[in-house]
């Protein structure tokens, strides 16, 4: 019985992960085709460690860190005179 019932949980948790990851992919490849349908274009660039993918550059910090404090994440570069505002290019 204590077999199954770790089994159960073990699968519960298999599916909530499966549905996490599905659902990070699909917001994440719906805020790049905000940001190229909104005149930007996804690239890489180096953010302060605590920022996540698309930060938003109209605020100023998100990837002011130095080097050592940094890593890679997708970003929205958008036109000049423009900044992406967490969800397009403003």
């Amino acid at each position: 019985m204590q077999k199954l019932s770790l089994v159960a949980v073990g699968f519960v948790a298999a599916i909530v992960l499966l549905v996490a990851y599905s659902y990070t992919n699909a917001s994440e490849a719906g805020i790049e085709q905000t940001c190229t349908t909104s005149g930007g274009n996804v690239t890489n660039s180096m953010c302060c460690k605590m920022t996540g993918d698309f930060p938003n550059t109209c605020m100023i910090g998100a990837c002011g860190c130095s080097p050592e404090f940094s890593h890679l994440v997708k970003s929205c570069e958008c036109p000049e005179g423009k900044c992406f505002d967490g969800e397009k290019c403003a």
